[in-house]
């Protein structure tokens, strides 16, 4: 098995984004845009899969 990295980290508030950090080029930000949209406002955890990348969400008290 090979060793996966960190690619794109974010947090928001709702679906606003605050912070975010990435050493790579790329969608990351429009891609992590969209799903905010899509989550619900509960506190939870979400995986989605978008492009061949995996995107894990931690939703708790509103961010």
């Amino acid at each position: 098995m090979g060793q996966q990295s960190l690619i794109y980290s974010f947090v928001a508030r709702g679906t606003v984004i605050l912070a975010e950090y990435t050493e790579f080029s790329g969608n990351f930000t429009a891609i992590a845009s969209q799903c905010l949209q899509k989550l619900p406002a509960s506190n939870n955890k979400f995986t989605y899969n978008c492009d061949n990348h995996t995107f894990n969400y931690l939703a708790e008290n509103g961010f």
